[in-house]
Order: structure tokens, then C-alpha cells, then sequence
């Protein structure tokens, strides 16, 4: 059926990107270009699941729930050394600094509830009113705030950037900031960095960006590791629904040579000229019956009859004519 070409949906890619990123490998590698500057400074094995939602109570009222996209523990010789969390924002968030903070604090207090349930099962409780032990200290937490727009980020970073804290009250108002990347933004250099398939990533935004992703992404030459998620992380970011429809050829694909970007730009052109011959025919059709119609005074539905015409050729008629006229 000829069909009108129309935009695509854009969805929430939130979701998707964990599954990416949730990667141990992936996940380090975030967190060694962005925090370390390329040391490989954390190890996957070091990596496990940490608290994606925390329950905290306030002074009245039920429980409530904070989710985080992805939080890992980083635990070394049995020693925890930082709790890492990523946030994915495809769109710009005025309110991130409070949000971020809500999501650091409910972490802060799940270190806090375990250390405490340690101490009650080696008989070691500190008083209920000091919280902890004496000397006992927490481990850090760490957010990165990862943005995967075209635009700048334009939103306040940091608390007084939101609030506004008059000169004599900046004493007493710590100056809470958020961890911003912006992706799409990040220099070559940075991008090289990388070394998990979060470098394919990084590449197609910025060079989306810039208006060469076609020319960049087939030169790009990496092989993928994680074939499915990284065809769902672009099915959700684009609406390009050729992604999921190639995801079971790819990963076929993957378990017999590589998969690389230009595999993939390879079968879309391979379609797309499949595509475009099957459409010129059609049209051919189309201006056929419109001429047959013209020379017999007749209609051009039974033009169409005349000449043979699926139904589903039938069907297409209409947005034939109306692409035509637009």
C-alpha cells in the first residue's frame, strides 16, 4: 500500500536507557570518563545493584517512595568506597537541583538504616538518639545527571540558582549542585574516552547534533557488545520502529561476526532502495489509472478495477493523491 510519509513519535526513552546503562561495564565506563577523566579508576567487579527506590516517611502523612534511574554500590575488598547513581533527562528539568537532592538524601538514609541494622545484629546499637556509633562514618554518594537534549541546558545547577537566598541568609543555606553532563555536548576527546559501547552513544548525539550523523556513525567502526539494548535504546530515542524490527537479524547477526553502526545504516539503505523501487512502481500504477480514467471518461476507482489493482493498491490511492497535493 502506498502510505503517506508521516513523523514519528518521539516516547520516553527513561526506561530503555537503563537497560543500556545498567550494564556493569557500561556503567563503570560512565563513571570513569565522567568523574575520573578516563582512569580506570572503577572495575566492574566492583559494581553491584544499589538502591533504585528508597522509602522515607515525613513528619505526617504515609509513606512515600523516590525512584532513581540506575544506583550501583561500589564495594572493594569488602570496604564500601561510593554509592553511584545515574539520571537520564531527555528534557530540560528546572527543578533538578531539589530533586537531585531528594534522591541523594534518600540514599544517604539507606546507608544510614543498613549500618544501623549492622550494628543491632552485633550487639553494638548506638543510642537512638545518636543515630550511629561514634566514629562510624558513611560512605559517599555520587549523582550524575546525564542529558541527552539537542538544546543547551538552560535550568538552574545549583540550589541558589532556584532559590532565591539573600546575601545574609547564604551562610546558612548550603549551595546544593547538580552533576550536569549534557551528551550531545560532550567534546571528541571526551567521547574517545570511552571504551564500553556508551561511546556509540555519545557519538550518534553529538554528531546528531552537529546535522553528520549519517557521515560519523558510518565511520564508526566499534563493535557493539550489547546488541538488543542498544537497538532499544535508539528505537525509543528516535520512534524509528526499524530498530525493534531489525533487533532479532542483529543479534542473530552478533552471535556470527560484529555488529557495527554501519551494519545496521547498511540494511536500513538496502530497505529504504527496496522501498523506493516497490513505491516508484506503484506510483507508475497510480498515473497509469489516472490517464486510463481520462482517455475512457471514467473513474478512477474503475480505472483501477479495469487495470487489475489489489485492494490494498485501492487503498493506498487516496494518500497517494494527497501527498501529491502537499
Amino acid at each position: 500500500m502506498y502510505t503517506k510519509k508521516s513523523k514519528s513519535q518521539t516516547s520516553q526513552p527513561d526506561q530503555t536507557e537503563k537497560l543500556l546503562e545498567d550494564w556493569c561495564d557500561v556503567f563503570a565506563d560512565i563513571i570513569n570518563v565522567l568523574v575520573y577523566g578516563g582512569e580506570r579508576r572503577v572495575e566492574e567487579k566492583y559494581l553491584v545493584d544499589g538502591p533504585t527506590a528508597s522509602r522515607y516517611k515525613a513528619a505526617a502523612g504515609p509513606y512515600h517512595e523516590k525512584d532513581r534511574d540506575i544506583c550501583k554500590e561500589d564495594i572493594r575488598s569488602k570496604v564500601h568506597f561510593a554509592v553511584w547513581g545515574l539520571e537520564n533527562q531527555t528534557d530540560i528539568c528546572r527543578i533538578m537541583p531539589v530533586r537531585c537532592m531528594g534522591y541523594d538524601y534518600a540514599a544517604y538514609e539507606w546507608i544510614i538504616k543498613r549500618l544501623q541494622a549492622e550494628n543491632k545484629q552485633d550487639g553494638n546499637e548506638a543510642k537512638y538518639t545518636e543515630g550511629l556509633r561514634q566514629g562510624q562514618t558513611l560512605w559517599p554518594v555520587v549523582t550524575l545527571v546525564l542529558y541527552f537534549g539537542f538544546k543547551k541546558w538552560d535550568a538552574p545547577t545549583t540550589l541558589w540558582e532556584l532559590v532565591h537566598v539573600p546575601d545574609e541568609l547564604k551562610p546558612f543555606v548550603p549551595n546544593y549542585h547538580i552533576n550536569l553532563v549534557q551528551v550531545a555536548f560532550l567534546e571528541d576527546d571526551v567521547i574517545q574516552k570511552f571504551s564500553s559501547d556508551f561511546q556509540t552513544i555519545a557519538k550518534f548525539f553529538r554528531a546528531k547534533r552537529l546535522g553528520n550523523d549519517k557521515e560519523v556513525m558510518y565511520n564508526d567502526q566499534r563493535k557493539w557488545i550489547h546488541v538488543s539494548e542498544m537497538l532499544e535504546f535508539f528505537h525509543t530515542f528516535t520512534g524509528d520502529k526499524r530498530y525493534r524490527e531489525y533487533k532479532a537479524f542483529l543479534i542473530e547477526r552478533s552471535r556470527k561476526g560484529e555488529v557495527k553502526m554501519c551494519t545496521l545504516l547498511d540494511e536500513f539503505e538496502k530497505e529504504g532502495l527496496e522501498k523506493g523501487l516497490k513505491q516508484g512502481i506503484l506510483i507508475g500504477k497510480y498515473q497509469s489509472a489516472e490517464k486510463y480514467a481520462k482517455k475512457n471518461r471514467t473513474t478512477i476507482e474503475n480505472a483501477m478495477e479495469q487495470l487489475d489493482f489489489s485492494d490494498e493498491e485501492k487503498a493506498g490511492y487516496a494518500a497517494f493523491k494527497s501527498d501529491q497535493e502537499t
